[in-house]
């Protein structure tokens, strides 16, 4: 018998009842993983050896100081570094200090609690990575087999990576405002910014450079780059973006097979089914795990008040980002409602599970299995959600693009350098392009925003005053990420349901 308008069948309020209780429980391993971050993170911080770590930090800080103030040509430039280098070795010699009286303590108990919230956060984080090879091949030949004919793939393809462009672009213009307007680069310091060796290596390359790697790998890599040649290679080192294009060209191949490919389809198809449902058991271990990843990452930044005066330090650029991650948020729900014909706030709220995992493991590619559990859940199409999502996890990076922009102008206001149209233009066609780029690189936000910073002559220093805060922000723009990919799979089935 049809179920009556606005009633709902018993298989959908299983699903319903399933989503709330795991969503609470999310919830909840994050407010007992902040508790235990905020409570105890010091003491875990202690216990497993944090000091002596700091101290290496210190000591690598210092020595880059030193290095800077002798190369310093202007004279109240070596003044500024010499008093930063007297800063940083008081707090190296009180945190060597730290460490020592640390060594007479027992705290042995504390050392196997924090050894445990770590283990826990690391082996679901793992199982998460596990699982997105299989789910990205599978779902991509599923995906595109569904699509049918050649005419099809080509139109559904233009589309996403329109949507794409679209909303990058957007993204990209509220941080050049917000940015621009807020001005939050004005009067930072930057006593404790290290210039890490990835910067130092990769400073004096080249957009183009960057974006050919992106598509051969760097040299001596055979696993890396979209095209590589060596693709179990670049399934061991989880290559999102080459098993993509290698599951795209396998998938159309297989529908111009006709009768002959049917098996290999359907083998598909049920490989897909398979991995969905080790997706929902991995569901179930997710509080547990995330707890681990959010007290985990606390207890490491040096617990509460040590993450809290990093925020404080850099408050207003943190707000600035924040801000237009709301904002674009705002925007992703909007066409969602416009052009997916979806409930925003309904359609936010199923995918809470899966931006909240986001939020915890800082990966889009970790946290796709799932939103594809989520979306499809939410009635996107499994030949949408197949193509769109896995590909969007590679390449769609929203909320990097809007903090790309933020970053650079930022440190062009720390170093007082003033910015005009046409160095905006740059950096929102450059923050535009290397987030689609980002993922196919080692250490992606970073080196995209080095190429943005190269290409208006931005000192490539300034990245160093971000990285206390930047692993913060990373989750919040993850969470960004995910959700603009999430509404791009509706935005998508809407057009395959009217063509």
């Amino acid at each position: 018998m049809p179920t009556a308008p606005g009633d709902q069948s018993p298989s959908s309020n299983h699903h319903a009842h399933r989503h709330h209780w795991q969503l609470l429980a999310i919830l909840v391993g994050i407010v007992l993983g902040v508790l235990v971050g905020v409570l105890y993170g010091r003491t875990l911080w202690l216990a497993s050896g944090g000091p002596g770590e700091r101290v290496a930090e210190l000591e690598r800080i210092l020595a880059q100081k030193r290095q800077f103030a002798q190369a310093a040509e202007q004279p109240a430039e070596r003044r500024r570094l010499q008093d930063q280098i007297d800063v940083v070795s008081r707090e190296l010699a009180r945190v060597k200090q730290l460490a020592d009286d640390v060594q007479q303590r027992d705290l042995g108990t504390a050392r196997l609690i924090a050894t445990l919230i770590q283990f826990l956060g690391e082996v679901f984080l793992r199982i998460l990575m596990l699982i997105v090879i299989p789910l990205v091949v599978t779902s991509m030949i599923s995906g595109i087999t569904s699509l049918g004919s050649l005419r099809s793939m080509g139109r559904v393809g233009v589309w996403t990576i329109g949507y794409y462009f679209a909303t990058g672009a957007a993204a990209v213009t509220v941080g050049i405002v917000l940015v621009s307007i807020i001005r939050p680069g004005t009067g930072t310091d930057d006593t404790f910014a290290y210039l890490s060796e990835t910067v130092v290596q990769r400073q004096q390359g080249t957009m183009i450079d960057t974006l050919l790697e992106v598509v051969r790998g760097a040299e001596g890599d055979p696993g890396g780059g979209m095209i590589p040649s060596n693709l179990f290679l670049a399934a061991s080192e989880t290559n999102v973006l080459a098993l993509i294009l290698f599951s795209i060209v396998f998938g159309i191949a297989l529908t111009t097979l006709g009768e002959r490919g049917r098996p290999a389809v359907a083998f598909f198809d049920a490989a897909n089914e398979a991995v969905l449902k080790v997706v929902h058991w991995i569901i179930m271990l997710a509080p547990i795990g995330i707890f681990g990843l959010v007290a985990g990452k606390i207890i490491s930044s040096g617990g509460g008040d040590a993450f809290w005066a990093e925020v404080t330090r850099l408050a207003w650029f943190v707000a600035t980002v924040l801000l237009g991650l709301t904002i674009h948020l705002v925007v992703l729900s909007a066409v969602v409602a416009l052009l997916g014909r979806r409930n925003p706030l309904t359609y936010l709220y199923a995918l809470a599970r899966a931006l909240l995992t986001a939020l915890s493991t800082s990966s889009s590619s970790a946290t796709l299995p799932i939103t594809m559990e989520c979306v499809t859940e939410e009635k996107v199409s499994r030949r949408s959600a197949g193509f769109v999502l896995p590909l969007g996890a590679t390449i769609n990076m929203d909320g990097t693009a809007l903090y790309e922009a933020t970053a650079a102008i930022f440190i062009a206001q720390s170093a007082g350098i003033a910015l005009g149209g046409p160095e905006l233009v740059i950096i929102f066609l450059t923050a535009t392009l290397a987030a689609v780029g980002a993922p196919g690189i080692p250490e992606a936000g970073l080196v995209t925003l080095l190429i943005v910073l190269s290409a208006v002559n931005l000192p490539a220093a300034g990245i160093g005053t971000l990285l206390a805060i930047d692993w913060f922000l990373d989750r919040c723009r993850t969470a960004v990420n995910v959700y603009g990919d999430a509404v791009g799979a509706a935005v998508i089935d809407r057009r395959l349901q009217r063509s």
